[in-house]
């Protein structure tokens, strides 16, 4: 299963310019994009966590990233830093980067796809730091990033959730956190946030 941003964010502009730094300042030319025109009645807020797949499952995202309800569909949601979403609080520890999520309904019996079978599959590039588990597998590649100043490596991963596989990828800037290990970590929080929210229903 393939995992690529496929609807418009405009918080990617963000990503051209920061360069060597994981910060995103206030007053940012660049986040003025963000925000809503003057007469609109009521800001578009940044999402906390959002039911996907008709409430089947429940997708939370990682310490200090929102989810941009612009982005949602019933299988597709797009993440980013809480604070490039617009939010008033959260986000600036965590590293900038883009995370997007996609859904599909799979038997519970499916054998999980190994990374190196996701990357042929997909026309990524060879898999690397790959860690398996019993639900599911983390991995590093490469491939076209979904923006300019975005690294083309990247983190993936493919979960079982309940009857559905959940596919993500985090695209970060190029040396910076999210394309470290610490994106391995981001897709991990996420994945075992949602697992447990989804289980409690």
């Amino acid at each position: 299963m393939t995992t690529w941003i496929s609807k418009p964010l405009a918080a990617l502009g963000i990503f051209v310019m920061l360069g060597a730094c994981d910060t995103v300042g206030p007053a940012a030319p660049l986040l003025a994009g963000l925000k809503p025109p003057s007469e609109a009645a009521l800001p578009i807020v940044p999402l906390r966590q959002a039911q996907m797949m008709r409430g089947k499952v429940t997708l939370v995202p990682p310490a200090g990233y929102c989810i941009d309800p612009e982005s949602l569909g019933e299988n597709f949601a797009l993440m980013a830093r809480c604070d490039a979403l617009g939010a008033a609080t959260g986000g600036s520890g965590a590293p900038v980067g883009v995370l997007t999520v996609s859904f599909a309904r799979v038997g519970k019996s499916l054998a999980m796809p190994t990374a190196q079978e996701i990357a042929a599959s997909t026309g990524l590039g060879q898999p690397r730091s790959a860690s398996s588990y019993s639900t599911g597998v983390v991995f590093k590649t490469t491939g076209k990033p979904p923006a300019v100043g975005l690294s083309p490596h990247h983190w993936r991963s493919v979960t079982r959730v309940g009857g559905y596989t959940m596919g993500a990828a985090l695209f970060g800037p190029q040396d910076r956190r999210a394309v470290s290990e610490e994106g391995a970590e981001l897709l991990r929080e996420m994945i075992g946030l949602t697992t447990a929210r989804t289980k409690a229903g």
